[in-house]
């Protein structure tokens, strides 16, 4: 099947989405700002950030439960609900725990819908195509998440911004329900084994865990490095914005030099890209128009690798039942990532200001691009099948 048609028969898929992901912008980049504005410290603000990801990384264990009893599209509407549910209690109070308990939840939802979405199309998508398929599926993420977090510098009151996002999460539900798609089949509910995938794809592994680091890292705590520049909080968003566009630029030519000259040498490119950003940073006293031109150069880089570490792992599979399995394993590296990086950051930034955020960078890139070096290049799976005399015969997928 043709990446046209795949999209084509996934479009009630890809417009839930579309809601799903501006409404979880809105969310999850505003807290830094809120909180900081409210006179909250670095380390706290990353304490709150990383009950997010704790809530993301039990979604990796335990979600699964639910997808293989009722099903990807009413799983879909429960997460989706229960998210909404989140984000409006938090107009209820401002105390710090219990904002940390709604982070933990919407960390839950949140992780169990792109559970959902990634297996989803992980079992539509052939090899060949697979990385053009989440190419689109990260355009999307994308355009949304941009329009989410633009909405943040419109200077919103807090409790409009909680109503918008809910509004925007719930309404991500309806496409699923209102037009008719064939959903996949339930997967069966297995545990997670990280040693026996890690032998198969460590580094889909290592790669889906260094873009926890930095992707989420970066949303959680990038607010936070510009205000302590001295820059206008409302300017943050524009920052944000700025790596989110670089993020969908890239889109247009990752998926396909993955596709041609392999997951390997995409996230070395990708690596190689975001550690010259931050080594700029480091060296160079930038003023804030430049420091969204390199934003935009970083966001190239660093959201695109999280994508090919998903490619990779499942260009291993012959048996695609297994995607939400090896999906997961992904997913777990990915969250227990972001687990760490706000708590770390939030530290580095506490001691050593803003500079901490660059090295924090600089030292997850460089050891990404190290471990890839010696990893084979893999551009298209060999399986083997027998012929009828019996002889085994490497074939390619």
């Amino acid at each position: 099947m043709s990446l046209k048609r795949i999209v084509k028969s996934l479009n009630a898929l890809f417009s839930s989405m579309a809601f799903l992901f501006a409404g979880s912008a809105l969310i999850i980049s505003s807290a830094a700002i809120i909180l900081k504005n409210s006179g909250i410290s670095e380390i706290a603000i990353g304490f709150i950030s990383s009950c997010f990801f704790i809530g993301g990384l039990i979604s990796t264990i335990s979600a699964h439960k639910i997808i293989s009893k009722v099903g990807h599209i009413r799983s879909f509407g429960i997460f989706s609900a229960i998210f909404a549910i989140s984000a409006m209690m938090h107009m209820l109070s401002n105390n710090v725990y219990f904002w940390a308990f709604l982070r933990f939840m919407i960390g839950i939802c949140y992780y169990g819908l792109l559970m959902v979405i990634e297996s989803w199309l992980n079992e539509k998508a052939k090899n060949e195509i697979r990385s053009r398929v989440l190419s689109f599926y990260e355009i999307v993420f994308y355009i949304s998440f941009g329009i989410g977090v633009l909405i943040i510098a419109l200077n919103l009151k807090e409790q409009t911004i909680f109503i918008i996002s809910a509004s925007l999460i719930m309404f991500s539900s309806l496409p699923l329900n209102f037009v008719k798609i064939k959903e996949p089949s339930l997967p069966k509910a297995t545990k997670i084994s990280i040693p026996k995938i890690f032998d198969i794809v460590p580094l889909a592994l290592v790669t889906s865990l260094i873009a926890g680091m930095l992707i989420n890292g970066f949303s959680s705590m990038g607010a936070v490095f510009i205000i302590l520049q001295n820059i206008d909080p409302n300017y943050a968003s524009y920052f944000i914005f700025c790596a989110i566009a670089g993020g969908f630029i890239s889109q247009f030519f990752v998926g396909k030099i993955s596709d041609k000259l392999g997951r390997k040498f995409a996230i070395i490119m990708c690596a190689s890209i975001g550690f010259l950003v931050m080594l700029t940073f480091l060296l160079f006293d930038l003023n804030f128009y430049l420091q969204c031109i390199l934003a935009l150069f970083l966001g190239c880089g660093i959201f695109c690798l999280y994508v090919l570490s998903l490619a990779r792992a499942n260009d291993m599979l012959d048996d695609k039942t297994k995607s939400v399995e090896v999906g997961r394993g992904i997913l777990f590296c990915y969250s227990f990532g972001s687990l760490l990086s706000p708590i770390l950051l939030g530290i580095l930034m506490q001691k050593i200001g803003y500079g901490g955020f660059i090295w924090f960078y600089m030292v997850c890139l460089l050891f990404l691009i190290l471990f890839s070096i010696n990893k084979p290049n893999i551009l298209k799976k060999k399986k083997l099948r027998k012929n009828p005399g019996n002889m085994v015969i490497l074939d390619n997928d």
